[in-house]
């Protein structure tokens, strides 16, 4: 009786014109679920995207300008080491000239009409408590924080355009879901009609599929708009007009999951190679610095200082005679001691003592947070690879339990809910397969970025 049902449900879906294909509706194997989507336009690859988005991006100049400020005030500060030399020059017309009395000889004017003047004069600072070295050592630290930063900001660049790129990727997997499972329904549908005209269905089962697939319509119309979405923010992160036929290429080798670090390691890692954290230490430093400067105030400055000058005095015109004209030199030490300054100077130095328990506690504040970011991402990462491989059995148990419904469908040993069941149990399965390589993809960027971003993080240890 079997058989018969069988022979007569094959010759029914046959004089419907729909060939019966079970194998062809069964969704693709998951290997497939991440090929690209074809969209046409210039192709590019993660590693082009990035180096795109870090040559255009805006954040990146302006930490570039940045760096190079405090570059240039590290050569400021660096001149208080060296002499500064300068040469000055004046002119003064007597419009009414001094007098003084000269006894009964009544009133005589003194001066001449012209004065003349030029020299060079020259200023070394001898010693002045420490400041102009701590003031230098202080411009050091700020231009390592600046090279630090830029480095930071290109990080953060690049895990943004990963997100993009992994969120097409994403996209473009969770459309290829949709889509089989739209297809599977339709031909479901077909099969179920045909059954219907041969009294082997029921008008409910035709009206549960169809709303079965209306159900799944709107996914794939949404799914279809987030790749754009996906696409058009990434044309947005590289500078790239909207309409510019640009789109991501990626191999399988992108999705691949390196073996998972020690947690050690990785701390280790991001001491020495996490910016911010970095850029929190080198703080520490320049309060210490500041701290230096602010001391200096109770100390005294000596000066060397030395002129060599040039004077003329005439009534008329330049003086090129020797007798209105003569040179003149100096040369001395100065020495300014600070005596009461209304306690200005224990106030800046208390100040930036405070500045300096700040900056220390906002390192180890850091510190503590840079770990957890580093250990929250490896447990993503550790969590993710898991779950891929349990979705990759999942997945696979899915599409073998289908195909024994489908032939059970066939046969009349089973019920339309029970294969919509198992239709919709790959569906899941799949999102879920794919899901788990999206969130991969981005623990293990987040990783990278917590640790610094630097070297190779998958070394085999003691190589």
């Amino acid at each position: 009786m079997k058989n018969k049902t069988v022979i007569i449900f094959m010759a029914a879906l046959l004089a419907a014109g729909i060939t019966p294909a079970w194998g062809a509706l069964a969704p693709k194997p998951a290997a497939n679920l991440f090929a690209e989507q074809d969209v046409g336009g210039e192709k590019i690859t993660i590693s082009q995207a990035i180096q795109m988005a870090l040559e255009d991006s805006y954040q990146v100049i302006d930490a570039v300008k940045q760096k190079e400020i405090y570059e240039r005030q590290l050569s400021a500060a660096r001149a208080g080491y060296y002499p500064s030399l300068s040469l000055d020059g004046s002119y003064s017309r007597a419009i009414k000239k001094a007098r003084f009395a000269m006894g009964s000889g009544g009133m005589v004017e003194v001066g001449k009409n012209n004065t003349y003047s030029a020299g060079l004069n020259l200023n070394q600072t001898l010693w002045a408590g420490g400041q102009v070295r701590n003031t230098a050592r202080l411009a050091k630290v700020t231009a390592e924080e600046g090279a630090y930063n830029l480095k930071h900001v290109r990080d953060l660049v690049t895990k943004a355009v990963v997100k993009y790129c992994y969120g097409i990727i994403y996209a473009s997997a969770y459309i290829r879901v949709q889509e089989e499972s739209l297809e599977v329904a339709r031909q479901h549908l077909q099969e179920t009609q045909a059954k219907y005209k041969q009294g082997l269905a029921s008008s409910l089962d035709v009206l549960t599929q169809k709303v079965k697939v209306e159900n799944i319509e709107p996914t794939v119309i949404q799914a279809r708009k987030n790749f754009e979405l996906s696409n058009l923010y990434l044309r947005q992160i590289l500078n790239r007009d909207p309409e510019d036929k640009i789109y991501l290429t990626w191999s399988r080798q992108d999705l691949e999951l390196p073996p998972l670090p020690s947690l050690e390691s990785l701390y280790e890692k991001a001491m020495q190679h996490r910016p911010e954290l970095i850029i929190s230490k080198l703080a520490v430093d320049a309060a210490h610095y500041n701290i230096n400067i602010a001391k200096s105030g109770h100390w005294p400055i000596l000066a060397l200082n030395a002129d060599y000058t040039f004077n003329g005095l005439t009534e008329q015109g330049f003086p090129h005679s020797k007798q209105d004209r003569y040179w003149s030199s100096n040369a001395g030490l100065t020495l300014s001691i600070p005596l009461f300054e209304g306690g200005k100077v224990n106030a800046q130095v208390a100040q930036k003592k405070l500045a300096y328990e700040q900056a220390v506690a906002a390192y180890q504040n850091k510190l503590k947070n840079v770990r957890i970011e580093v250990k929250e991402a490896w447990l993503n990462l550790a969590e993710a690879r898991n779950r891929i491989e349990a979705t990759k059995g999942v997945v696979e148990q899915a599409r073998e339990n289908l195909s024994a419904q489908m032939k059970r469908y066939r046969a009349g040993l089973t019920s339309q809910l029970e294969l919509n069941d198992a239709i919709t149990d790959v569906n899941d399965s799949d999102l879920q397969y794919v899901q788990a390589v999206y969130d991969g993809a981005i623990a293990l960027s987040d990783l990278k970025f917590a640790v610094g971003g630097e070297g190779k993080l998958y070394e085999e240890e003691n190589k």
